[in-house]
């Protein structure tokens, strides 16, 4: 699966366009990392609803098909922005039982991996259009070029 195509496929669903970041593994090897991380995000990723994809900046592989913006049985959507989600939770440590953030998150999973720099791809969607919906559209693509999901997508 081609970054390129994707990107090409969710153009037609932005109000905007496709935010670029760049976060190198380098950036948690401070104790300010953490910061570093969430500042980047507060100052480059607004208030909104959209969608979000995470692939390796040298290899292009698409780790991850994300979603800020639920649509509510009233038809309004959720106050869960990109920013917020960017910053968030990704679950509980099992051992722990604490929250781990994303910044912790992708500290763990970069060095793990052995991942020198990941690409954000950021996009706020139309009026009118679901985040949910995109996400579908753009993991039915993935899906069906691949016949799998992104690593770090446990469903569709």
């Amino acid at each position: 699966m081609n970054t390129d195509y994707l990107l090409k496929t969710l153009e037609s669903f932005s109000s905007s366009p496709i935010l670029k970041l760049s976060i190198k593994s380098s950036i948690f090897d401070n104790e300010e990392g953490r910061k570093q991380y969430n500042k980047l995000i507060r100052e480059n990723v607004q208030d909104k609803f959209g969608v979000y994809i995470w692939c390796n900046s040298q290899t292009g592989e698409i780790y991850y098909i994300g979603m800020a913006g639920k649509v509510k049985t009233d038809g309004s959507l959720s106050n869960h922005s990109l920013r917020k989600r960017l910053l968030a939770s990704r679950g509980r440590d099992k051992v722990t039982k604490k929250d781990i953030q994303t910044n912790d998150f992708l500290k763990k999973f970069m060095n793990v991996n052995k991942i020198e720099s990941l690409d954000f791809y950021v996009t706020y969607s139309k009026d009118g259009i679901p985040p949910a919906y995109i996400e579908a559209v753009l993991l039915y693509e993935f899906h069906k070029q691949k016949k799998c999901l992104p690593r770090l997508n446990n469903s569709f």
